[in-house]
């Protein structure tokens, strides 16, 4: 962790612990660190710690953030930078040194501190006293002393760690799962766009969901139908049932046998048996060609010792009903029951047939996949805006030297990004190069290789000293048989004609060797022969890129 120590100002010496994400700093009570000087305002600045590094961000100040002593609207703020928020100077150290109360002039006990920019790192930089007493640059009040067994002198024996859920809970889960997926699953997947055009990426991963959740939904919905349909067939077993014994009825207390009859139930879609049983002995009465057996079927046992109508599920395709037939008994004054009307229903005759359940997954499917596309574009516009955007504004900026270039996202990793922009910007205009060039040597190579494709009439293309196809004319996609989105951006070997590519290594080889003379090759194409020229163009001693044309031979066309 790491801690804001004040160098100036009336809290000249305090040392301010400072909180992973962001951490908000001016005169507002509201503030994670409120500051006490008039020129400062109520929300000043914002400090982002990450594991990586610590970006400053102004919050539209009116005074000003400054970072060594250049104004910025964001950057970088690495070890030994001066933090200026209006008159108050500042500067980040490790939070244990702040911690540990050591005499003045020893060394921090602290593991070194990580260094994020280039080239060595540098020194931690001495507090600027500004005039105040050097003890007062010690531990501030309130600043919590350091726990036994932390490697102080006379400390006793370090309490043995909690278990990891204890420690973190789940935000150490948290940590954890996106280790986890930073080191082993994400890597997979930064992989793809490097092989697939970014666009085709996202779109693969929203057809993935689409026909996924599509095919996941079927399996509620495929249970929840199963559901209706066997609620129906009870229902419609149930009526057949009692249809059967209010028509059967009167035969039956008549003891005319014979006249039972159970054709029109039996003739209903669906039904697969209709019986009318005799409660004292379960012998069926009917249908006549059944008349005097005893039905091998447990419902039919269970439906005589309920007597009362039910309607239960037999076995996964067949609902069983069953309904008493008997007439009022004075002597007791109950119910009495003579025999059951029993009826096997299929489900399948309420069921979906396999061409339905295809129908109604390609329906769903085709709706899911228009509104995925139109999610597909909004998301893949929400992508590329922010980066059009900064480019443009980084043009600008690279043609008008200045060092602003803003996006009103409210995306971490992006406005870190625009804080690096603006400081390397601030620092190539003031002059601050690693070479001491200033933004005189500071030329947009890739827009300069640009707008010499569009002045060359004959087909030609300029590759950077990497390998890679910065920009081409139209006419040569036209002889390398190839799209700008295909090559742009990609090595020279993405180029489709491999006779080219080879002439191309052979040229940018020998123009590497010789940057300050124009290499020739010859090469067929569509039965013409032409002639290629290489030409590297350079700044001081090293290559930018090279220009590679594409003309006719003499008196060719």
């Amino acid at each position: 962790m790491w801690a804001l120590r004040i160098l100036s100002g009336p809290q000249a010496g305090s040392v301010l612990e400072l909180k992973m994400g962001k951490n908000l700093i001016g005169r507002a009570p509201q503030c994670d660190i409120k500051l006490i000087s008039s020129g400062v305002s109520k929300e000043h600045t914002e400090i982002a710690v990450f594991k990586d590094k610590i970006v400053v961000t102004d919050l539209r100040s009116s005074n000003g953030t400054y970072l060594n002593g250049v104004r910025v609207q964001s950057g970088v703020m690495r070890l030994g930078d001066k933090l200026g928020i209006h008159d108050v100077i500042a500067d980040v150290i490790p939070a244990q040194e702040s911690r540990a109360q050591r005499p003045q002039g020893q060394p921090s006990p602290q593991a070194p501190m990580p260094y994020y920019g280039g080239g060595a790192a540098p020194q931690m930089p001495q507090p600027m006293h500004m005039g105040m007493p050097q003890q007062n640059m010690g531990m501030p009040q309130g600043m919590p002393q350091p726990m036994a067994g932390m490697g102080m002198p006379g400390a006793g024996p370090a309490p043995a760690p909690a278990p990891a859920f204890q420690q973190g809970g789940f935000k150490g889960l948290v940590d954890k799962f996106n280790e986890y997926m930073d080191r082993v699953a994400l890597p997979g997947v930064y992989k793809l766009p490097q092989f697939v055009e970014m666009k085709m990426v996202l779109l693969g991963f929203v057809v993935l969901f689409i026909f996924s959740t599509t095919l996941l939904s079927m399996i509620p919905m495929v249970q929840i139908t199963r559901a209706s349909i066997i609620n129906e067939s009870k229902r419609r077993a149930a009526s057949i049932a009692r249809t059967v014994a209010t028509l059967n009825q009167a035969a039956l207390l008549q003891n005319s046998y014979s006249s039972l009859s159970t054709n029109a139930a039996e003739s209903e879609d669906g039904v697969k048996q209709v019986l009318i049983v005799q409660q004292s002995d379960g012998m069926i009465l009917a249908p006549a060609s059944r008349a005097g057996t005893t039905p091998d079927l447990p419902f039919v046992h269970s439906a005589r010792r309920e007597m009362r109508p039910q309607s239960v599920e037999v076995d996964s395709s067949t609902i069983g009903a069953s309904f008493p037939i008997g007439l009022f008994d004075p002597n007791t004054g109950e119910q009495s029951v003579k025999a059951h009307a029993i009826v096997l229903y299929d489900i399948g005759s309420l069921a979906f047939d396999d061409g339905r359940a295809i129908s109604l997954f390609m329906q769903t499917l085709v709706i899911a996949s228009l509104i995925g596309l139109l999610l597909f574009y909004f998301m893949y516009k929400l992508i590329e805006y922010p980066l059009v955007t900064l480019n443009a504004q980084l043009d600008a900026a690279m043609r008008e030297k200045t060092d602003n270039t803003v996006v009103d996202f409210q995306f971490p990793p992006l406005q870190a990004l625009i804080g690096n922009v603006n400081s390397l910007l601030t620092r190539y205009i003031n002059g601050d190069t690693d070479k001491g060039g200033g933004a005189a040597g500071f030329v947009n190579k890739d827009g300069e290789a640009e707008n010499l494709m569009q002045m060359i009439g004959y087909p030609c293309v300029a590759i950077s000293k990497e390998g890679r196809i910065i920009s081409c004319n139209p006419s040569f996609l036209q002889v390398a048989r190839a799209e700008m989105a295909q090559i742009q951006g990609q090595m020279y070997k993405a180029i489709p004609d491999v006779a080219l590519q080879q002439n191309i290594e052979g040229l940018v080889a020998r123009s590497r060797e010789n940057p300050r003379g124009i290499h020739t090759d010859q090469l067929e194409f569509s039965g013409h022969l032409c002639i290629l020229s290489c030409q590297a163009f350079c700044t001081g001693q090293e290559v930018d890129y090279y220009v590679i044309t594409v003309s006719p031979t003499e008196g060719g066309s």
